[in-house]
């Protein structure tokens, strides 16, 4: 694992690697709540594609810390395009983290 300090900001969001129906908001909230109380999450995952890094796992932990009011946190760079964040992104909670719902497996399956 190679961790690297990013802003939020630098990583994007909007290249369809979301494979989630939509953000769990109380999960956000319950996060965010966590980070300021100072407990430590694992590093969300990124893919750089030499211009952009692509979130392609973390989602809602990307949601808590801006929500806590965090800039930048460490992340787990990945060399690879948009199309491995999004190809990451389908398998990713599977079998960890926040449970899919029925619609996210749906959307996944689609992509």
């Amino acid at each position: 694992m190679t961790l690297k300090n990013l802003q939020l900001d630098q990583v994007r969001i909007d290249g369809g690697t979301q494979q989630r129906a939509s953000i769990n908001e109380a999960a956000v909230a319950e996060y965010a709540e966590a980070i300021a109380a100072g407990d430590v999450f694992p590093p969300p995952i990124v893919f750089f594609d030499g211009t952009d890094h692509w979130l392609a796992a973390g989602f809602h932990r990307w949601h808590a810390y801006r929500s806590a009011g965090v800039e930048s946190i460490a992340f787990d760079m990945r060399s690879g395009s948009r199309r491995e964040a999004v190809l990451f992104s389908v398998g990713d909670n599977a079998d960890h983290g926040l449970r899919r719902t029925n619609e996210d497996k749906r959307k996944a399956v689609a992509a």
